[in-house]
């Protein structure tokens, strides 16, 4: 791995001299981009072993092992000499072996943390503690349901809202004429919330405003044409199949919501490293299967099935709601 630019992350750099130090020569350097001239903090084999040890971190993390175990790499006696020295380091003299300290992370110098390695190691410790607060949540009812609710809140408030019908016309003449209107994403947005409403009075029987969709009030609207579109959808024999079908489901519709407030949390907290992503969201899976009593394997197994499932419901009808493209996974 090539060093980069602490400031900018340019990997074209210029070396500028040298300096001397207790852990060896030290590298003085100046990037060719921004013209930004530091010295490094670690010698050029430090620095390659210390990329090793966050190389390895992630590549155990990514396979399941307990922190306990993570990121160890093997030293020889100099290695261990050099490294004691460094405070973000964590030495096993004794199995002769090092890794990097992620207790203590905060203290790795600033062109660690602008490679790769680095970028990538904080990525999974963001995730992780997603993992810790997910799992928190299992032996906690209330938080729990608060988590799946404001989860579903997210996945309605993405839902991609979109109609077929077996026969030209069979979608009713309201709902048809909002659809062609040129804002239809601002009633989407206010259909989706009377849906969630809807769904978490029918399933657990919450009622009340949901958080984070806000009452557009900059958005003028026909609220008596909207009411009567919505209860077009609400009235259907489609939504009443739906919530009958998540009633006898519920884990699954605890599954997605538990996804989604876990999407907003990686979202949020700026992950972007796919393995980092994929712990949280194996965390939530993990949790509601749990307190299910089921399998992991098997609810990931009905998750799959959920889109056929879905459309199964409702391939008599007349017209319908894709429904798919309302309850899904954030990945």
């Amino acid at each position: 791995m090539r060093r980069v630019c602490p400031k900018c992350g340019s990997s074209s750099l210029q070396k500028h001299g040298e300096v001397r130090s207790e852990q060896g020569i030290l590298q003085k350097l100046k990037c060719m981009s921004c013209k930004h001239e530091w010295h490094s903090q670690l010698p050029e084999d430090l620095f390659d072993k210390v990329l090793e040890m966050l190389r390895t971190f992630v590549w155990d993390i990514e396979a399941r092992k307990p922190l306990s175990e993570a990121g160890w790499v093997s030293l020889n006696e100099d290695y261990v000499k050099k490294l004691r020295s460094i405070n973000f380091c964590e030495i096993d003299r004794e199995g002769m072996r090092g890794r990097i300290d992620y207790k203590n992370h905060k203290s790795l110098p600033g062109e660690l943390l602008s490679t790769d390695e680095g970028r990538i190691f904080c990525e999974i410790l963001r995730s992780l503690e997603i993992v810790q607060e997910i799992e928190a949540l299992k032996n906690n009812d209330y938080e729990y349901l608060k988590a799946v609710v404001a989860g579903l809140s997210e996945m309605l408030k993405n839902a991609r809202f979109s109609f077929w019908e077996v026969e030209e016309g069979s979608i009713p003449e309201k709902l048809r004429s909002f659809m062609l209107r040129p804002r239809w994403n601002v009633t989407a947005e206010r259909i989706s919330r009377s849906l969630a409403l809807n769904l978490l009075k029918s399933i657990w029987g919450i009622d009340g405003a949901l958080k984070g969709y806000g009452e557009a009030n900059d958005r003028p609207i026909d609220l008596d044409l909207l009411r009567s579109v919505t209860r077009e959808i609400e009235e259907s024999s489609q939504w009443r199949k739906i919530i009958s079908f998540f009633k006898s489901n519920k884990d699954l519709l605890e599954a997605l919501g538990l996804s989604w407030y876990v999407s907003r949390k990686i979202i949020d907290r700026e992950i972007e490293y796919l393995g980092a992503k994929l712990l949280a969201f194996e965390a939530a899976i993990k949790v509601v299967a749990e307190r299910s009593g089921e399998t992991i394997n098997s609810l990931r197994e009905r998750l799959a099935s959920l889109s056929e499932n879905l459309d199964n419901l409702i391939f008599e009808e007349k017209w319908g709601v894709n429904w798919n493209d309302v309850f899904r996974l954030p990945y």
